[in-house]
């Protein structure tokens, strides 16, 4: 796959076909990631890589927080103006695609708690630091190494999600992975084979007019 045609064709996968991901394809994907921007050559990043039982386990430990109403240990920052607009924006997006009524509080509660199940991918990626590195300064190699492992799937013919949801409970990832506790999540990203037939996966979030977020200087007229 050309890189063109992979950045233009990546999009959030929120259903995936009942196939396990053979490891040694999973490896091929993280060590085409780990070429990723590093300032400094840093390389901050390390992953925990969980299928079966445990995941499985991780994603029940999830419910079971959102079912109980615990604090989360992440929650993602409040939005305003243009950039809550375009959340709200993609979020209408799924839930037309999924045919999901504004008023229809069990389904939404179904499609919501889909995340914190990881979209039952067969496989995750959970994207983590050492605690002795700053988060503030380390944060932009998440972002690089993740969006290096969204694009490596797609030679392999998975698909991805990069979801917060992943690590907003972080009780059954500390329980089930022998990390240290000192590790800082990232992000978690679901990955495996596309449904074809979901209807979330036809979605493709929109994007803001280059026109809107770019400023030029010294360049002729």
């Amino acid at each position: 796959m050309e890189l063109t045609q992979a950045i233009m064709e990546r999009k959030s996968i929120r259903g995936y076909l009942d196939k396990p991901v053979e490891k040694e394809t999973l490896e091929k994907v993280l060590k085409l990631s780990q070429r990723a921007v590093s300032a400094l050559n840093t390389q901050p990043w390390k992953f925990a890589v969980v299928t079966g039982d445990v995941l499985k386990k991780i994603a029940a430990e999830n419910i079971a927080c959102v079912e109980q109403e615990a604090e989360p240990d992440y929650l993602d920052p409040e939005t305003k103006g243009v950039y809550r607009e375009r959340r709200v924006g993609v979020a209408i997006q799924l839930f037309k695609a999924m045919d999901i009524a504004r008023e229809d509080r069990p389904k939404r509660n179904w499609w919501g708690q889909r995340g914190f199940r990881f979209f039952d991918a067969p496989a995750a990626i959970l994207i983590y630091m050492d605690g002795e590195l700053d988060e503030t300064k380390n944060r932009f190699e998440m972002g690089t190494v993740t969006q290096l492992i969204t694009l490596a799937a797609m030679e392999y013919g998975l698909g991805t999600c990069v979801e917060n949801q992943a690590i907003m409970y972080q009780k059954g990832l500390r329980e089930y992975l022998d990390l240290p506790e000192t590790a800082r999540f990232a992000a978690g990203v679901a990955i495996g084979y596309p449904d074809p037939d979901f209807p979330a996966n036809s979605v493709v979030s929109e994007r803001a007019d280059l026109a809107d977020v770019t400023t030029w200087y010294g360049f002729d007229e």
